[in-house]
């Protein structure tokens, strides 16, 4: 038999020291652009009572969510989503009644998937959700946001799909076709499956025109001319609402300056039940799945009993990793110290002095905690390719070795971290120009030579 303890579960993963500092970087860059759009952070539990997720929404069936009990027998699950539970906070919890609210979230969620292609079974979302807000303003604030998130992760080739559930809800009740068969037609809709298509439609007493707009929705993409084609003759009240809504949005991303990264798909339906308006999605190159999905959901939080309009969306940040590294988006994520900290013998009160000193600064500064010599040190440094050696003597001497530039600067400690006053050596009093004091970072507060920089 195979040894457990040795192995992770099928669709879960040790992400390494260099993949998880590009995780963490595009983490922060998420939270940058939606911080400085309004969006306040929140958290929601990693795990919650079954009843939160069931029968409010299709996304995820029972079969696919992580269920256990707590001590008192009740069904608890691990979080398949982190918009559910943004419903459940903003029904539930006192965030006041100056609407909208801007809410922005990063965490882990966790689905029993089957795990073929690129699906995990843990991974990472990081999203907005816009509340008490049903204007087309809205739903083109949060797209924009997803847009400007992308840009500024250094992605330039990507492209925005917005669909209309409302249109299809429309088409369906104007056909009068049953609900077990619109849940079908949706699916084979999405699926650009004509024949499929075609063969529910043959079981309905429906208008002919409302027939074949549903069977040419598969190929309705493009711009606003989408839309015009749509609007035919005997189209209900609803549809023809939708269409006015998917224009508005349309053009008010126009007016963002996003043209030419978004387009019309009426043949677009994400099987999500929860969804009741304008839902979109992100493609880029070298990625199968979308990068970031999400839409509006006007009656997912009056389940937890307050009515409240919602739209949202959410990137899945392990498929951003992909898409980044496909585009060769250089990360700088992985922060390799950058400085060697020696101790010869009786220096260690230095040592530890001066590591801080640096630190504080911003510097990224590792000890040397082997018995080796400061030849030793020295190769540690060359194979970890660490930028600085600084040895630090019992007298208060140091010496510092820059292996880039191939020279040693010997100064004293007091000099280097700024004890002495009238030092008249301002450029070089740790061997370095100002924007680079020998630790490998440009630095805010000074490199800690006591100098202005």
């Amino acid at each position: 038999m195979s040894d457990w303890k040795l192995h992770t579960p099928t669709g879960v993963s040790d992400i390494l020291p260099e993949q998880c500092g590009q995780k963490k970087e595009i983490e922060e860059t998420l939270r940058m652009v939606y911080a400085t759009m309004g969006y306040m952070e929140v958290e929601t539990p990693s795990f919650e009572f079954y009843d939160v997720f069931a029968g409010h929404g299709g996304q995820i069936s029972q079969e696919n969510m992580f269920k256990f009990f707590d001590e008192k027998g009740r069904i608890l699950t691990l979080r398949p989503d982190i918009t559910t539970s943004i419903a459940r906070l903003g029904a539930t919890k006192d965030i006041g009644e100056n609407l909208p609210l801007r809410f922005s979230y990063t965490g882990n969620v966790f689905r029993a998937e089957q795990t073929e292609g690129a699906r995990l079974r843990e991974f990472t979302q990081s999203g907005i959700e816009l509340i008490g807000s049903d204007t087309p303003r809205a739903d083109a604030e949060v797209i924009a946001a997803s847009i400007e998130a992308m840009l500024a992760l250094g992605l330039e080739e990507f492209h925005v799909e917005i669909g209309q559930v409302a249109f299809f809800n429309g088409l369906v009740s104007q056909s009068k076709i049953s609900k077990d068969d619109a849940a079908v037609l949706c699916e084979r809709v999405d699926n650009k499956d004509s024949i499929g298509i075609s063969e529910i439609l043959k079981k309905t007493d429906t208008d002919e025109n409302i027939k074949k707009l549903i069977l040419d929705l598969p190929y309705m993409f493009g711009g606003l001319e989408v839309t015009e084609k749509a609007e035919i003759d005997g189209l209900n009240a609803d549809s023809k609402a939708a269409l006015d809504n998917i224009r508005d949005i349309y053009n008010i991303l126009c007016d963002y300056g996003f043209e030419k990264y978004i387009s019309i798909d009426l043949g677009m339906l994400r099987r999500i039940d929860y969804y009741t308006g304008s839902i979109f999605r992100c493609f880029t190159n070298g990625v199968a799945f979308p990068i970031c999905a999400g839409g509006r959901y006007d009656n997912l939080i009056s389940k937890f009993g307050r009515n409240l309009s919602a739209v949202g969306a959410a990137f899945g940040v392990n498929r951003l990793m992909t898409a980044l590294r496909k585009a060769g988006v250089e990360s700088d994520g992985l922060l390799i110290p950058s400085t060697l900290i020696f101790t010869e013998k009786g220096a260690d009160a230095n040592a530890y002095s001066l590591a801080y000193n640096l630190r504080v600064n911003g510097c990224i500064v590792e000890m040397y905690i082997d018995d080796g010599d400061h030849r030793d040190a020295e190769s540690y440094s060359k194979d970890k390719n660490i930028e600085c050696m600084i040895r630090v003597f019992a007298d208060g001497r140091v010496m510092i070795k820059d292996f880039e530039k191939n020279e040693i600067i010997e100064t004293s400690m007091e000099e280097f971290i700024g004890y002495a006053a009238g030092d008249d050596e301002h450029s070089r009093c740790c061997g370095h120009e100002h924007d680079d004091c020998g630790c490998g970072h440009e630095h805010a507060h000074g490199c800690g030579c006591g100098h202005e920089h």
